[in-house]
């Protein structure tokens, strides 16, 4: 352990994990189709984009990059918010408010640990 103590060790793994399985969830939905051809494009290159970057959270907190552990947790909440948003009013591109569905529970449940799990991390390491 590179000067880390077993509870932040177990934070980092535990937020690897569930970052790389939110990556996951959005890699499925990659594939998703919308009505709108301009849409469905648009969505998946953020999905991608998010995943790509849930990845790279992934990675840094296994690796221990404490100077990344704070804009994992705006990464996360930014997400939380989206998520919410557009649960609540319509979504860009769709022009309707989009259901909730088990890929939205489970990322919404993901981001929420990944927030405190995040902020945890960045607080101990200061």
């Amino acid at each position: 352990m590179n000067g880390t103590t077993v509870k932040q060790n177990m934070l980092q793994w535990a937020g690897m994990l569930l970052s790389t399985l939110w990556a996951g969830v959005h890699l499925d939905l990659v594939d998703a189709k919308l009505p709108n051809p301009t849409a469905t494009l648009i969505y998946r290159v953020f999905f991608g984009f998010v995943a790509s970057l849930a990845i790279v959270a992934a990675v840094a907190l296994i690796q221990g990059i404490k100077k990344l552990y704070l804009p994992i947790t705006i990464f996360y909440v930014i997400d939380f918010a989206l998520l919410l948003e557009t649960r609540t009013a319509p979504a860009l591109f769709v022009g309707k408010v989009l259901p909730f569905n088990p890929y939205v529970d489970i990322s919404l449940i993901i981001d929420a640990i990944m927030i405190v799990l995040s902020l945890a991390l960045w607080k101990i390491s200061k």
